[in-house]
């Protein structure tokens, strides 16, 4: 089994930054990494593109891993770098809030899939985007979402250390 998935918590940042905005959930993965935060039951995660093929896919019953936070760029038609928290109650298969990645597998798919099928639990940190410009490559972030970074880290610590010593982030 892979070391990630004998973590109770997973925080994975997906996107890819030479799509601009795209680059978010690498960019908070980053920051906590700069923090230098972290705890025995956590595994942070850069997942890139690949994180419905190669993260999801490979959970089975055998998984420890409980719970999941997953940041990454959404588009909901906020304003720029608006932060929100999506559970398994705000997705449905091929919603789209997020944008489809280089492999054109949903990620809402792939964590509804997790949770239907092991229990195990997801939030997703999305941060609204301003410039995806796939497929131009343009690396780096807006301005919004680039401040966005330090807050969606902020969350991120507040929602695991709380997951950690109640077992559940709804009690927020």
């Amino acid at each position: 089994m892979l070391s990630y998935l004998k973590k109770k918590v997973l925080v994975v940042g997906c996107g890819n930054p030479l799509y601009g905005d795209d680059g978010f959930g690498i960019a908070v993965v980053e920051e906590l990494k700069r923090r230098g935060w972290e705890h025995p039951d956590v595994e942070i995660l850069d997942a890139g593109t690949g994180a419905p093929q190669h993260v999801f896919s490979l959970m089975d019953e055998d998984t420890e891993t409980e719970f999941v936070v997953v940041a990454d760029a959404v588009d909901l038609g906020l304003e720029p770098g608006t932060l929100v928290e999506l559970g398994p109650e705000d997705l449905r298969r091929t919603g789209r809030c997020i944008p489809v990645d280089a492999h054109g597998w949903p990620l809402e798919d792939a964590l509804l899939d997790v949770h239907e099928r092991l229990g195990i639990d997801f939030v997703i940190v999305g941060c609204q985007v301003k410039e995806l410009p796939i497929p131009d490559v343009k690396p780096g972030l807006s301005e919004p979402v680039e401040r966005a970074v330090p807050e969606a880290a902020d969350r991120i610590v507040r929602m695991v250390e709380l997951y950690l010593s109640e077992g559940d982030i709804r009690k927020r």
